[in-house]
């Protein structure tokens, strides 16, 4: 599923006779090798073609009421979705859908591979892989909040880089996988924080890499532990989820690059791994509470 669907131009018909709009906004966000987040706004009629979904798939859709008419095998079906409601599509489904929204209104999709599923969740399931069912309509307040937190995420530059995501998609993983499995997982339990040696070899790990893309499955393969015990050892032991303390030990080399004479601004954001300059003033203004300019000449 890599688009929404298709639109027409304005005032526009198809043979059947549909009047559609046109889709005024659309954006898609690849956020490491296993997640894909999509958001659109869109009125009239969206089509999903026919496809085999390789991704587990989330959609919130928000705004306006929508209906969906959809097959499934030789089987037609139609339903009237309020705002808030989410779709659960289990990787591997057939799926081919109409949507049509009589005003604007709001569609996120979060894409989660089923091999990033599988760490975050087999390996703490003692049943081993999951089987997530279909849902169409689904009105879970949990969800709504970790899609749209991803959502306010991108839209603030990705300050978290791929490490909130990729927590918030481990979260989600674990949640769907508890409520909308064919059988419900029975979690290991995992307690405690981590040890004082797994810790340090995280911090090692972390301050040789700030430079780079790093992601939470890189920091957990560290510490020897799944997606989502290390996120939460991690967090008990530091005070801190690790997209934070990644995103405050990047300030803070930046800090020691910006004291130096020679530095600029540039080199700074370059060397801690931010986007650009521009996103990297703007969580360095933020964090520090001055441009990274002004500290610069105060340094």
């Amino acid at each position: 599923m890599s688009h929404p669907g298709s639109t027409v131009e304005p005032g526009t018909r198809n043979d059947a006779g549909d009047f559609r709009q046109p889709e005024p906004f659309y954006l898609k966000t690849r956020l490491g090798k296993c997640l894909t987040f999509e958001s659109y706004t869109a009125s009239g009629i969206v089509e999903v073609p026919e496809m085999v979904v390789p991704a587990h798939v989330l959609i919130l859709r928000t705004g306006s009421p929508s209906i969906i008419e959809w097959r499934s095998g030789a089987r037609e079906q139609r339903q009237e979705l309020a705002p808030g409601s989410i779709s659960l599509i289990p990787a591997g489904f057939r799926h081919a859908a109409r949507v049509y929204r009589p005003l604007p209104g709001e569609a996120y999709i979060l894409q989660l591979m089923p091999k990033f599923f599988d760490r975050g969740i087999g390996e703490i399931s003692k049943g081993g892989k999951l089987e997530l069912i279909e849902h169409r309509d689904l009105r879970d307040p949990q969800v709504a909040r970790l899609v749209k937190s991803i959502e306010a995420d991108i839209t603030s530059g990705l300050p978290g880089g791929l490490l909130f995501s990729e927590s918030v998609a481990t979260a989600l993983s674990l949640h769907i996988a508890s409520r909308y499995s064919a059988e419900r997982p029975l979690v290991e339990s995992y307690r405690g924080g981590l040890s004082r040696s797994n810790l340090n070899r995280v911090r090692e790990y972390i301050d040789a890499h700030l430079g780079d893309r790093l992601e939470l499955g890189e920091l957990a393969g560290v510490a020897g532990l799944n997606l989502f015990h290390f996120a939460r050892a991690f967090r008990q032991s530091t005070g801190q989820p690790p997209h934070q303390y990644v995103l405050r030990q990047r300030i803070e080399r930046a800090k020691q690059i910006l004291r130096h004479p020679l530095s600029t601004v540039l080199e700074a954001s370059a060397r801690t791994g931010f986007v650009d300059q521009s996103h990297f003033s703007k969580v360095f203004r933020r964090i520090v509470g001055i441009s990274p300019s002004d500290f610069r000449a105060s340094a």
